[in-house]
């Protein structure tokens, strides 16, 4: 930094980084707390230079945000040693008891304007600290966090609670300057020990303004009593009112004066059905005078962003789009599209081919309607270039009295079709489709297909040949493919005519394989495959030949990331050895004695110096002591000498990290987590994210001190 900006200019430059927002500060309504996210701490940017030193240090201290005890000593021991630096504090918030340390803390914090303190304390925190240190403050605004209180039977009443609720209304005579606060409740608790606390800090004599989160018919006449206060200037609602509340409140002439409702936030609607304009030149027409092709191009552009329309994107996506849920808001755009179409003539022709390209059936009723239409107008099948079929119960049957699609009529009239996708969810099975069909599409648009997913082949039945896997060798562009069949093995007749080989270059640009049958998997085992860099083994998968094993020993040299379904297992052979250049494995665990296919049967010297990220799951025990044991026995079994470069394990069950003090001492993850940090390995859990480890306290228990 250069030596001659002035501290001003520096200040202002590290504010956004170093300040934290008053709304972060007084929020007492979130379950989790606003500062329970892991983040880079503030601090650092004070080691940059002695001017940022300088200027930094008063912004950093000016809101302390206190969330563990091991904080809390940390702070003790800084106000120790150099008392100046608790003058710069004005703002404090604490999320706990934290024991004794908090009585120096506030002993040396005598400029302290807001404070933050939660009723939320376990019995094994201790508020002596709080207690005794109320009175070295003298704040002007109070904010009290007790989130559970809303819940019936969720109430902390432990004595270190009732010892901090009673140091609050005793501090009336020494907390003159409290003008100010804000409650967490939605409801008084009758008779209840939060009733008596609200009203006495009601009572201060100071106290102008209390706020609340919201207002409901059975708090009139609590706020009524409180209203009372001849002190009391304003009752603050933090939420809008509605018109019985704003109608009661006239009633009551003086609690009417106090109320006030917060800012009413402007709502913009998300669609307009209609909108009402007053012309200027009622004759006025949009593009008059322009070119038909720029007044095309120019409709088309709005409309396809009205009708919203997906953007092209790269093929390495394709997969990964086909299988993420879209939002609500895009669901009811998609499905009002046909609106746009009735606006005028000139609409109906921009507008179909969007309205085509994108088509998702909810049932077959749909599929039959779509089929009608284009038996009438073929020509619309040109602008379709994406198709999802539906999936179909497995509980309930069919009654509909219709009879399935023969999805070949479809395909031969969808030239530029690209994505031919399949529902799968819950209590659904994959959509069918015939291997006729599959054929038609080969042939219609098999070079502009790319992605196959989701879809269960019909295998032949009796007075039905076998089927040639020579189709495969016209889809040139397929870059995502499922392979799933119905097809049993006591059927007489095999699904692929074993005389026809499939050529070797089939299949040439196939990235994504998701494997659902094995059987004739021997028909991708020929082919060379040569882009194949993911491969998934779904749930359950049939092993009984030697079809996997075959199939990863011929291409597991291409893969990079490898997913194993539940119950997949290769006895006595290691998947790492087949797949030398893997970097993600995701894979199931055994539930019980943390042995796996692989990580216990390493042989001496081997290493996999490629695999990074490993995803693991495991379906969870019954019995919660039972599920830990073996997950601590299976992160037991690992060797780190075989996997050098693993630098993640991703647990699929985790779903997110513990963010306060008693949960993180409770939480096996987070023991977990600490204990391979040694080995520079990161657990993360489904949502990819890292636990960041906290201050700790010494394991000697520090000498309580008035």
């Amino acid at each position: 930094m250069s030596p001659h900006l002035p501290d001003e200019i520096v200040s202002e430059i590290l504010s956004p980084a170093l300040k934290v927002s008053e709304e972060k500060f007084l929020d007492n309504e979130s379950e989790v707390s606003p500062f329970a996210s892991p983040s880079v701490s503030s601090s650092a940017a004070l080691v940059v230079c002695k001017a940022w030193l300088r200027v930094a240090t008063p912004l950093l201290y000016h809101v302390v945000v206190i969330r563990s005890t091991a904080q809390a000593r940390a702070l003790q021991r800084t106000l120790g040693s150099n008392p100046d630096l608790g003058k710069f504090i004005r703002m404090l918030r604490v999320e706990g008891g934290f024991g004794p340390a908090m009585g120096h803390v506030l002993k040396h914090t005598p400029n302290i304007t807001d404070i933050f303190l939660s009723l939320q304390i376990h019995a094994a925190d201790s508020t002596t600290g709080l207690v005794l240190g109320l009175a070295h403050i003298n704040p002007t605004r109070l904010i009290i966090f007790d989130y559970a209180s809303r819940h019936i039977g969720q109430v902390k009443k432990n004595k270190h609670v009732r010892d901090l609720m009673q140091a609050l209304e005793d501090c009336a005579p020494r907390w003159l300057n409290l003008t100010a606060v804000n409650f967490p409740y939605y409801y008084p608790v009758s008779g209840g020990d939060r009733e008596d606390l609200v009203t006495a800090i009601c009572g201060y004599a100071t106290v102008k303004k209390v706020s609340f989160p919201r207002l409901r018919i059975s708090d009139v006449p609590f706020l009524t009593d409180i209203a009372a206060r001849p002190t009391l200037e304003a009752i603050e609602i933090r939420d809008e009112g509605s018109q019985s509340l704003m109608a009661m409140l006239v009633a009551n002439p003086r609690l009417s004066l106090l109320v006030q409702w917060a800012e009413k936030r402007e709502i913009i609607p998300q669609e307009l059905d209609t909108l009402s304009l007053h012309a200027t030149n009622p004759s006025f027409q949009p593009l008059k005078s322009a070119p038909q092709d720029v007044v095309d191009c120019i409709w088309s552009r709005i409309l396809a962003f009205a009708m919203s329309v997906p953007e092209a994107e790269s093929s390495s996506m394709a997969f990964l789009r086909a299988h993420t849920t879209i939002t609500y808001s895009e669901w009811i755009l998609r499905h009002k599209r046909l609106r746009y179409l009735l606006v005028s003539k000139m609409f109906c022709r921009l507008a179909l081919p969007f309205l085509y390209r994108t088509l998702e059936f909810q049932s077959e009723h749909d599929l039959h309607g779509f089929c009608e239409r284009l038996t009438s107008t073929p020509t619309l099948g040109t602008n379709v270039h994406e198709m999802k079929l539906p999936g179909f119960s497995y509980i309930f049957e069919r009654d509909d009295g219709y009879t399935p699609v023969d999805m070949s009529h479809v395909l031969i009239h969808t030239p530029r079709l690209t994505r031919l996708l399949g529902e799968v969810g819950w209590m659904r099975h994959m959509a069918p489709l015939s291997w006729d069909a599959l054929v038609t599409l080969g042939q219609t648009a098999g070079s502009n297909v790319e992605e196959i997913s989701g879809l269960e082949f019909k295998p032949p039945i009796l007075g039905v040949s076998s089927y040639s896997p020579r189709i495969f060798e016209r889809f040139t562009g397929l870059k995502a493919f499922t392979w799933s069949c119905g097809y049993q093995r006591n059927n007489k007749i095999p699904f692929f005519i074993e005389t026809e080989p499939v050529s070797r270059t089939a299949l040439p640009a196939l990235e994504f394989l998701r494997l659902a049958s094995s059987v004739g998997l021997f028909v991708f085992t020929a082919m060379d495959l040569p882009n194949l860099r993911r491969l998934e083994i779904a749930d359950r998968f049939d092993l009984d030949d030697d079809a996997g094993p075959d199939f990863l020993q011929k291409h597991g040299l291409k893969l990079e990331r490898l997913t194993m379904g539940e119950e997949i297992t290769f006895p006595g052979q290691s998947v790492l050895r087949w797949c030398p250049r893997m970097s993600v494995l995701a894979c199931e665990v055994q539930q019980e004695g943390g042995d796996h296919f692989d990580f216990a049967a390493f042989a001496a010297g081997f290493q996999h110096t490629a695999l990074k990220t490993l995803i693991i799951n495991k379906q969870p025990l019954s019995n919660k002591v039972k599920d830990e044991k073996a997950w601590k026995t299976f992160f037991d079994s690992l060797d780190f000498n075989h996997l050098p470069s693993l630098r993640e394990i991703r647990v699929s069950n985790f779903e997110t990290w513990p963010t306060t003090e008693h949960a993180i001492s409770k939480s096996m993850w987070v023991k977990l987590a600490e204990k391979l940090s040694p080995h520079e390995v990161h657990l993360t859990g489904r949502n990819g994210v890292r636990w960041h480890p906290r201050l700790k306290t010494s394991q000697v228990k520090q000498e309580k001190r008035k």
